[in-house]
């Protein structure tokens, strides 16, 4: 009787015990399913952000017909989403934090979508004007509200081929705004093409609202201690902080430089076409694809706790290719030395996010990044007015300009090497 009952007593466990697994493993699945759809909606979101804010420079041809607009107004609309995106990044990072990021990013892809439709409707210049600044505000916080998701739905081991993989689409999204758009334009009209992707990004932030559901977070860490609130104050006196974002602003300095003088150079220079222009500048985007990729797996692969020689060393390649390219006649090895400039420069932008999402505390992750992007906007706005002001003293050249983005790199690299990337990265 007692041998019964014990084997009665032994396959309850063990039944109980197989019903715990297949629940554990039905949890683990639902979870890696619901990472893997949030981490395809945060990548497609970036390269509708990238299609949003690029699409204007190609539609600009028709709007500058239709709504009889000077070279003035032209500039001042192509840069009137900086001027308010750079306003929103920090701000919209500090809103994730207080308010969540999940209220944010959907708030963000919403109000960008709204705008980008009402851009197809503007009736003006001043209409146009005031909807592309509305436009830089709504799309600020998606970047920083984005990574704050990332850290708040990975596990750490995952956090850098998410982050990755994410900010890999930036340069996809390049891509797709050449070609997409152009294609849009020609085709059903400037207005059409902006409604169009506002609809799309309405939908998407629907999707967004229904994946990005509030679950319980636990209120205590994994020692078993209260979080810590992290005053911004301490945030902003962190020295490794500032060291990042200096480092963030000398890398966007050669990207937006690059991006903004390239095509000018190839044209004028070089005397390439505009149209293989655009295919040849395509090589670059589509290879930053794929390393800013690479990348992430490297970060978690080999680099944790030396995040920071990854991105030194991605500035010491850039800047070498940097000065190659100024050195060189063959247009084949020019795009060569730009591609692996680019795999330098995507090797940086990767990890220094990671940095902030892998070492920054959970509660200030946003406004981190809030304050990091705001340099690359900064110096979207600096690095095409220097670099034209260096051609004009030097007669014309673009061997000058070169060289200063050489040196903008090896003074990232150096600032770089001295970075903190472990826990106490923000401590001040």
């Amino acid at each position: 009787m007692e041998s019964t009952a014990s084997s009665k007593r032994t396959e309850k466990i063990v039944h109980s015990s197989s019903k715990m697994a297949r629940e554990v493993d039905t949890d683990i699945r639902s979870s890696n399913k619901r990472g893997s759809i949030l981490a395809f909606l945060l990548f497609i979101g970036m390269i509708l952000s990238y299609y949003d804010r690029l699409a204007i420079n190609i539609a600009m041809v028709p709007i500058e017909k239709e709504l009889l607009l000077n070279p003035s107004q032209t500039g001042l609309l192509l840069s009137v989403f900086f001027i308010s995106m750079s306003i929103m990044q920090p701000l919209g990072g500090w809103l994730s934090d207080k308010f969540g990021a999940r209220t944010l990013i959907i708030i963000s892809m919403l109000s960008w979508s709204v705008f980008t439709v009402m851009t197809g409707l503007a009736w003006s210049f001043v209409s146009l004007l005031i909807i592309r600044f509305l436009f830089g505000l709504g799309e600020g916080p998606y970047h920083p509200a984005g990574l704050v998701v990332i850290r708040e739905n990975f596990p750490e081991g995952k956090r850098g081929r998410i982050n990755a993989f994410f900010l890999s689409a930036q340069p996809l999204g390049g891509v797709v705004a050449s070609l997409v758009a152009t294609v849009m334009v020609v085709k059903l009209g400037w207005r059409w093409t902006f409604m169009s992707a506002g609809i799309f990004g309405i939908l998407l932030a629907l999707a967004f609202w229904l994946v990005l559901q509030p679950r319980e977070t636990p209120k205590r860490n994994v020692s078993g201690n209260k979080l810590v609130k992290v005053p911004l104050r301490l945030v902003i006196k962190a020295e490794s902080i500032w060291k990042i974002m200096s480092f963030k602003f000398l890398a966007s300095v050669v990207n937006w430089g690059l991006m903004s003088w390239m095509p000018l150079y190839l044209v004028k220079e070089k005397g390439i076409n505009l149209l293989a222009t655009g295919g040849l500048i395509a090589i670059p985007y589509i290879t930053g694809f794929l390393m800013y990729n690479l990348s992430g797996w490297i970060l978690d692969k080999y680099m944790i706790g030396r995040e920071k020689y990854l991105a030194a060393m991605g500035a010491l390649v850039a800047a070498i290719f940097l000065y190659c390219m100024s050195q060189t006649t063959s247009i084949i090895l020019l795009i060569t030395f730009l591609t692996l400039t680019t795999i330098g420069i995507s090797f940086i932008g990767t990890t220094l996010f990671t940095i902030i999402i892998k070492y920054a505390p959970k509660e200030v992750t946003g406004s981190v990044t809030g304050l990091v992007t705001l340099t690359t906007q900064v110096a979207g706005a600096v690095s095409p007015i220097v670099i034209g002001l260096i051609i004009s003293l030097f007669n014309g050249s673009f061997d000058a300009a070169f060289w200063f983005l050489s040196i903008s790199a090896l003074c990232g690299m150096i600032i770089g090497l001295t970075i903190n990337n472990n826990r106490g990265a923000v401590k001040s």
